[in-house]
């Protein structure tokens, strides 16, 4: 029986492989077609920019030309008016007979209409004296009665204008022309609930001005006076306010958001003539140049509107502006891709305005013009091409599509005739395949015939009932390892918590002293970071170097146990460590080093421990001061009688009267040790630690000026309320400001501060004496400790206690020769 091989079958199938050229060769076509259409597209565009861009140019240098022949006339009227007659109805008719047209709107946002009408250049003349004030001065025509001295900048309309004092420097025929010169307008003010600025009707107007001043001289060739006359800024506004590049040319109010609009600038880069209001560079209410935008311009400033537009900083928005100002300011002429504030795309073009005025005369370049457009309107005719070629192509395209169709299907009709025959038992098996992927390891294929495919057939048939042995024994493998895996990750889970929630650190180490892991108690405590690579133990501890030294000490050797304390000093405090190495693997020389903060628990024993002692020597000192007050009171009247019986006798008198002082100084020292060991009855209230210290302080302040001491108090006038017993605290703090008193023998200054801090106040005493040692400064509160010649020594200990018993503390600061610090620290009271 002849018999069809799969190979035979494969050959044929190739057949369809003749579609391939086909397909290619209409793509081809296509994809020439379509690049055809874009070069032309593209290259319509260069040509209609280039001609767009020369066309802004030529129209910006125009409009330059314009405003500088305005500028020279302003200055030839300004002369004019000049050799008029200095008095009101000659400058009324000069005032009124300058006008210019301005095309403006009127009426309300929704409902506004064009209006041309003739408006005076200048809104402002006046004729100012030698001395800095007006003689005559004409406002929007009209004479003001009240004359000001613009002397002063304070006194000008804008509060901080100096034209006077520029005026002032100026030779016979030179003139001055400030800067543009108005109250800034911020984006709320123009808009007024309007969605943009071409909608804004009602908004507020920018009223600006810019003043030509020059000295005037009478006939003797002697300076008279000084003229100032001002420009309305409306009349420089004109000149591009209604420029567009779109077909009209003019228009009432331009579109920003389009990006078809023109502005002006002055030769600093800043905008004076913009249909963004905010734009305009202006002056606060205090007379000061509010900032330009920039990058650090704050974001409330750029949200409420208020950031005047410099092109010179204005790189961040586009680079090319920076450009402009330059290329203007050396007089070129250009063209520029930018892209505004509103995200438009547009081509500007810019052209310098030459004036050679005033302070102009130097540069030659009062400002530039510009003239923005949307690129995209330029680009019409090109868009009409191609949506011509693209018809042509679309034409094109569908006649090789149905072309293509055709032979498709008769190329299909032929393959699936061909194809039937291996795809049907293959399909067969690739259902059984699926049926094995569900699970179903029990799926046989059935197919008929003995080519390629029925061998094919026979092996899947194989594989499945070897898969479905193979399968079962895994599944018995697969739950002995997940009870395995739950066991181990339960013991894990127990290690892990245990380890990382026991209170002491712990670090482990191998045979080579390297630490391979530092649980979260000890990164806490030695400021360490988690590392999964095994670090050297010196090295990682290079912070804790009194670690280090008491770790040389411990065994090398895993099964030895060590353990040990170490005394740390950081930041002027003791830190207790006990230090422990357990063995963790003896046959890999592992251990575990333990590393406990025990500093809390060794101050706790010293605490008691000192406590134990005052307690004792308090019993004792009063018992002695006890036993010893009786016989002094007796020794002290004996001796009182002896004196009286030997009035005649001085030198026997001065030695009664000597061992009379002893007796009361040792008096007194019984007193204290009674003071001292003996508790009182006191009296908690919350107390006022501000009054408390004022009252203390009026007191203590006559004795610094006689010491020749400097004292210097800040006391916080809201300090929270403590609890205490007011006598008790004013001796504490008594004892601290004469110990610091004492300790200046030569004056000095003496600082006592108070605040609060969270929920404790601090009151701080700084003298600038002697200072105390270093070896010293641990027994300053222990009884009868004292440095000086004279004292109990107990004054220092009385005060640790009255602190203490309000739960208080006291930390001291203090170098020899430097001085001394006492901090008092007192908890609020429960009432705050």
């Amino acid at each position: 029986m002849f018999r069809f091989k799969l190979h035979f079958k494969l050959l044929l199938a190739f057949l369809v492989l003749a579609l391939v050229p086909l397909a290619f060769l209409a793509y081809d076509s296509v994809s020439n077609l379509r690049s055809a259409e874009q070069f032309l597209t593209s290259s319509t565009n260069a040509a209609l920019d280039t001609q767009a861009a020369e066309a802004l140019r030529l129209r910006a240098e125009t409009v330059a030309l314009s405003v500088g022949d305005f500028l020279r006339e302003v200055e030839g009227d300004f002369w004019d008016l000049s050799r008029l007659p200095r008095n009101t109805t000659s400058w009324q008719q000069f005032l009124d007979g300058h006008t210019r047209e301005v095309w403006s709107r009127e009426g309300t946002n929704r409902e506004w209409r064009e209006v041309r009408r003739q408006r005076p250049l200048y809104c402002e003349a006046a004729f100012v004296g030698l001395d800095g004030r007006e003689r005559l001065r004409l406002v929007d025509g009209e004479p003001v009665a009240m004359l000001r001295d613009v002397s002063d900048p304070r006194n000008t309309t804008y509060k901080s204008e100096t034209y006077f004092r520029r005026a002032l420097e100026l030779a016979p025929g030179e003139l001055d022309i400030g800067p543009v010169t108005g109250w800034y307008v911020t984006r709320d003010e123009q808009l007024r609930g309007a969605k943009n600025a071409r909608a804004a009707v009602e908004g507020a107007r920018f009223e600006g001005v810019i003043r030509f001043a020059a000295p005037l001289y009478d006939a003797e060739g002697a300076r008279s006076g000084f003229l100032v006359l001002s420009l309305d800024h409306r009349h420089l506004m004109e000149f591009t306010l209604h420029l567009t590049p779109e077909k009209e040319h003019f228009t009432v109010f331009p579109s920003y958001a389009s990006g078809n609009y023109a502005f002006m600038f002055d030769d600093a880069g800043w905008m004076i003539a913009h249909p963004k209001f905010w734009d305009i560079r202006g002056l606060d209410r205090d007379g000061q140049q509010v900032p330009a935008y920039s990058r650090e311009t704050p974001k409330e400033r750029i949200e409420a509107g208020e950031v005047p537009f410099n092109l010179r900083h204005a790189d961040f928005i586009h680079p090319n502006y920076p450009v402009v100002a330059r290329d203007v300011l050396a007089g070129r002429s250009g063209e520029v891709d930018v892209t505004n504030v509103c995200g438009s795309q547009k081509i500007m073009a810019y052209a310098p305005i030459f004036y050679r005025g005033g302070r102009y005369q130097e540069g030659g370049v009062f400002g530039g013009i510009t003239i923005g457009a949307e690129l995209s309107q330029f680009h019409q005719p090109a868009l009409t091409t191609s949506q011509i070629i693209r018809e042509e192509i679309t034409r094109f395209v569908q006649r090789s599509t149905a072309l293509i169709t055709l032979t498709v299907v008769m190329v299909f009709v032929a393959a699936y005739l061909l194809s039937h025959g291996i795809t049907r038992p293959l399909a067969r098996l690739t259902l059984g395949t699926r049926e094995m992927a569900r699970g179903k390891l029990a799926t046989r294929v059935t197919v008929s015939g003995h080519d390629e495919v029925g061998d094919l057939t026979d092996s899947f048939n194989a594989m499945a009932d070897e898969l479905n042995a193979r399968r079962l024994r895994l599944l018995k493998t697969l739950q002995a390892l997940r009870r395995s895996r739950r066991e181990i990750l339960r013991e894990r889970n127990f290690k892990q918590t245990v380890v990382e929630n026991i209170e002491a650190g712990l670090l482990t180490l191998d045979a080579l002293r390297q630490v391979t892991y530092i649980n979260g108690p000890a990164r806490q405590l030695l400021g360490l970071e988690e590392s999964h690579d095994p670090q050297p133990l010196a090295e990682l501890l290079c912070s804790w170097p009194e670690i280090v030294a008491a770790l040389e000490d411990a065994p090398l050797l895993a099964e030895q146990r060590w353990s040990d304390y170490v005394a740390v000093e950081r930041q002027g405090h003791i830190r207790t460590f006990r230090l422990a190495l357990l063995p963790l693997s003896a046959r890999d020389n592992q251990q575990i080093l333990s590393v406990e903060d025990v500093t809390e628990r060794v101050q706790m024993r010293q605490q008691v421990a000192r406590m134990d002692r005052l307690a004792s020597l308090g019993r004792m000192a009063a018992g002695i001061a006890h036993e010893v007050r009786n016989p002094l009171t007796g020794v002290n009247l004996l001796l009182d009688e002896l004196h009286d019986r030997l009035l005649g006798q001085g030198d026997d008198q001065a030695l009664i009267r000597q061992a009379l002082g002893e007796i009361e100084r040792l008096e007194g020292l019984v007193n204290g040790l009674l003071d001292f060991s003996l508790p009182t009855p006191t009296e908690l209230r919350p107390l006022n630690v501000a009054e408390l210290l004022h009252e203390l302080l009026a007191l203590f302040r006559r004795q610094c000026e006689r010491e020749k001491v400097q004292l210097q108090v800040d006391i916080s006038d809201n300090l929270p309320r403590v609890t205490g017993d007011s006598g008790k605290l004013k001796q504490a703090f008594l004892n601290l400001l004469t110990n610091a008193l004492e300790s200046m023998h030569d004056g000095g200054r003496l600082q006592m501060r108070a605040f609060a801090r969270e929920w404790s106040v601090h009151v701080c005493i700084q003298d600038s004496g002697a200072g105390i040692s270093a070896e010293r400064l641990p027994l300053i509160f222990e009884p009868f400790f004292t440095s000086k010649d004279a004292g109990s020594g107990l004054g220092l200990a009385i005060t640790h206690n009255i602190i203490s018993e309000y739960h208080g503390r006291i930390e001291v600061d203090s170098r020899p020769d430097e001085g001394s610090r006492f901090e008092v620290i007192l908890p609020v009271s429960g009432e705050n």
